[in-house]
């Protein structure tokens, strides 16, 4: 049977990505209020990743009946199939993850510096790099997922037929700082927001951008717990950016533009 041809493609533009963001942000949050009733005894974490998963599978059950698109075509429309994307991609793409930490870093480090957190700040950060199933589960399993099929699959592959790939990516991946909500996430945010346009435009395909997101989250959360960054050595930032310098040029080299 032929698959449907995509309807309503130019959506969102700019300010519907943002009302999107708006929307799952509404998703959850209304699904989060069901969870604390009928779950009390759970904890907060617990709740938050059922909501999350209920109400954006909510959000895109509608966005793509509204743009009568399936799960395949959204995860994938790459002229390679899905097994030759991942065996071309998947290597080079997680020796992204080393220099994306690094640069993160130092862009933490300097608006930290900039703008000091205050308690409630340096509360809710530690709260999110706590270590429990739930957050586990949230951090380095729904939210690559999710946030790859909303930010890529849907606003980046529409703004890739509104603007030019550089706008595109630019925009999608300012939309992806933003929705962040702090000035300390915004910035690695969008850095890590403009690799994976820039792959997701390269491979049409949100399978590479899962696997770095979730790698790079993976990463974080392991940092976080082993509190090791300040100790790490000059000559491992070295090799960290060297690594993730070739791995760059290497992807650039292979994948040719869509």
């Amino acid at each position: 049977m032929t698959p449907q041809h995509e309807q309503h493609e130019l959506f969102p533009s700019l300010w519907g990505a943002l009302w999107l963001v708006l929307a799952s942000f509404v998703c959850e949050s209304m699904t989060l209020s069901v969870m604390a009733e009928l779950m009390p005894d759970a904890g907060l974490m617990a709740q938050a990743a059922l909501a999350r998963l209920l109400g954006d599978g909510m959000l895109f059950t509608g966005l793509l009946a509204f743009k009568r698109l399936g799960y395949g075509e959204l995860f994938h429309t790459g002229p390679s199939s899905v097994r030759a994307t991942l065996a071309l991609t998947l290597l080079p793409v997680m020796a992204l993850v080393p220099g994306l930490l690094v640069v993160g870093g130092w862009i933490v480090s300097m608006l930290a510096d900039w703008f000091p957190m205050s308690e409630w700040e340096q509360r809710a950060f530690s709260e999110m790099a706590a270590l429990s199933p739930a957050a586990l589960v949230m951090t380095c399993l729904l939210a690559p997922v999710l946030e790859e099929m909303l930010f890529r699959g849907i606003i980046l592959r529409s703004f890739l037929k509104r603007y030019p790939p550089g706008v595109a990516i630019v925009h999608s991946a300012a939309v992806f700082g933003l929705a962040h909500m702090n000035v300390y996430q915004f910035f690695g945010a969008m850095l890590l927001g403009l690799t994976l346009g820039w792959l997701y435009e390269r491979t049409r395909s949100l399978w590479p951008c899962i696997a770095l997101h979730m790698s790079y989250n993976v990463a974080v959360t392991w940092l976080a717990q082993a509190d090791s960054a300040a100790d790490v050595s000059g000559g491992v930032i070295v090799a960290a950016l060297l690594s993730s310098a070739l791995a760059a040029t290497w992807l650039r080299r292979t994948l040719r533009s869509a």
